[in-house]
């Protein structure tokens, strides 16, 4: 995919270089997606050849999806909207007015991300959009590859990448204009580079894994749960036993680390100064106090609207009700119409699966240790946003954004239980990963 990505710069350099003569880059973004479309069946075809087929019609169903997003007078699909919408206006204005790129504004670091492309290759919607299927396509070969470096057997491989590629809100999210896709796009890459630390011990890897997810938390502050677990892997990990050691060395470090995430979480002032403030700066916004935002009931579709939080305490107590609602939701008995019988039977149940999956199979942390290091990941920044979530819509979204660190974690366990099935009853050779 790099190669494609280099043929992405050169359009946007063409457009900048060429913006005079150019006053419709429509034909301009045509051609960079049919020699797109080309380029990624050749590569698909000489080095994913046993995931052609998959990933290539996932391609053209989120193309398609694309072409239908961009019609005028045609229903809107699910999630386009007010929020695409706004990205798309206030990108608009922006690249309009490149001064404004240091002022707060609608959609934070993602509108000034599509100001940018929009100032030097043009005001061209197509092409933005195009890029989101693009980071999809990115993120699902990452995956790939951390399957590889995992050793997951190749038959698990095809029946996660079809999942992938055709789990409806992936569909979805990597086709409209919301910045779903950059940051599922950074929470793979991320992951890949710290799988490269865990089976290689470079450090470089995971030093990159940190930076992505820090740059992935810049497009959306709660992903930066993911850093928890990669903190538990960098300093109770063992390379050499292969297994996590708990000494007084490694137990102090993150000790201090879970004591300063802990004060900031009751003292969110205390960083003020740093840019994630203002994250949770637009949580509180509306409330009396960061407290009201975790049962905030915006929304027709809010949940635990009736839960009164008020302190640190409080919100502890309630955090795994609330983590269970934003990984489920629309629950059963919250359905008001088809559009939630609908959310919930082809997203709720999923989440609540992979829940079911990982409870069950909790025990191969032992085995496995990068599961433990994955579900940390997961169920820490499932907490995060689930405390600060009360409303269905919006959950959906959200917990799409470690998509592909679940389907991953989903992997570790299955190649595990592919394994033991081969073998029953017998220890599993060599080092295991």
């Amino acid at each position: 995919m790099l190669i494609i990505w280099l043929i992405a710069l050169v359009y946007v350099v063409m457009g900048y270089l060429f913006r005079f003569y150019i006053a419709d880059t429509n034909l301009l973004t045509v051609s960079f997606i049919v020699i797109t479309a080309l380029m990624l069946f050749f590569i698909l075809y000489l080095k994913y050849t046993k995931f052609l087929m998959i990933i290539y019609a996932g391609f053209l169903v989120r193309l398609g999806t694309v072409l239908y997003d961009l019609q005028p007078k045609v229903p809107k699909l699910p999630h386009s909207g007010i929020d695409s919408e706004n990205y798309y206006k206030t990108a608009q204005y922006i690249s309009e007015k490149m001064d404004l790129m240091n002022a707060e504004m609608y959609g934070g670091i993602y509108t000034k991300f599509l100001a940018v492309i929009f100032n030097m290759y043009g005001d061209d919607r197509l092409f933005a959009q195009f890029l989101n299927v693009l980071m999809t396509l990115s993120a699902i070969l990452l995956v790939i590859h951390i399957f590889r470096m995992l050793d997951v057997p190749p038959k698990v491989q095809i029946i996660l990448v079809g999942v992938m590629s055709f789990f409806p809100h992936s569909i979805l999210f990597s086709s409209i204009l919301v910045r779903e896709a950059v940051i599922t796009l950074m929470m793979a890459l991320s992951l890949y580079f710290f799988v490269r630390w865990y089976k290689k011990r470079e450090w470089s890897s995971a030093i990159f894994s940190v930076i992505i997810v820090l740059i992935g938390a810049s497009f959306h502050t709660a992903v930066i749960g993911v850093i928890v677990g990669y903190m538990f892997g960098f300093i109770f990990y063992q390379h050499k036993q292969n297994a996590f050691r708990f000494t007084l060395k490694s137990t102090i470090p993150f000790s201090l680390f879970a004591l300063a995430t802990t004060y900031v979480l009751v003292f969110p002032e205390s960083i003020e100064a740093l840019p994630i403030y203002d994250k949770i700066d637009q949580v509180q916004r509306g409330n009396d106090s960061l407290f009201d935002a975790f049962t905030d009931d915006i929304g027709g579709s809010a949940y635990l609207s009736s839960l009164v939080v008020s302190n640190i305490y409080q919100a502890i107590a309630f955090s795994p009700i609330k983590m269970l609602y934003f990984i489920g939701s629309p629950m059963p008995w919250t359905i008001r119409n088809m559009n939630d019988v609908i959310a919930f039977l082809l997203d709720g149940t999923f989440y609540l699966l992979a829940l079911a999956v990982f409870i069950k199979n909790f025990g191969l942390i032992k085995r496995r240790p990068i599961l433990g290091v994955i579900l940390l990941s997961i169920v820490v920044t499932w907490i995060i946003f689930g405390i600060g979530i009360s409303n269905a819509g919006t959950a959906l979204r959200h917990r799409f954004k470690i998509f592909y660190i679940i389907i991953v974690a989903l992997g570790v366990i299955w190649s595990k239980k592919e394994k033991e099935k081969k073998s029953p009853g017998l220890p599993i050779k060599g080092k295991q990963v």
